[in-house]
């Protein structure tokens, strides 16, 4: 999705904030009890952390190009749901509202 100069130079501020703050809740979420004891279930929890801070760099540099990666917004989302963290993904899915128009 394209993002006009304009609204571009309106939101930049706010666009940072949001995912600066999606992405302190990533690093700041603790893996389920049971990652505890599996050395698997810690490694996947791992993975989700990663995968979502990828897409948040992907979305920063797309904003940075005047656009926003659909894609990139669905692939976090459905992480951070999986993660349980289903403040942050609401936050995200917010991005898929807006009228740029």
């Amino acid at each position: 999705m394209q993002v006009p100069a304009s609204v571009r130079q309106t939101f930049d501020q706010t666009f940072m904030e949001l995912l600066a703050a999606v992405r302190v809740e990533v690093l700041d979420a603790k893996p389920p009890a049971f990652a505890s004891s599996s050395q698997v279930a810690m490694m996947f929890f791992k993975e989700s952390q990663k995968s979502v801070l990828q897409e948040l760099a992907v979305l920063t540099a797309g904003w940075n190009a005047s656009s926003i990666d659909l894609e990139s917004v669905s692939r976090a989302t459905r992480t951070l749901e999986g993660m349980g963290l289903n403040s942050a993904r609401d936050r995200l899915m917010k991005l898929t509202e807006l009228e740029l128009g």
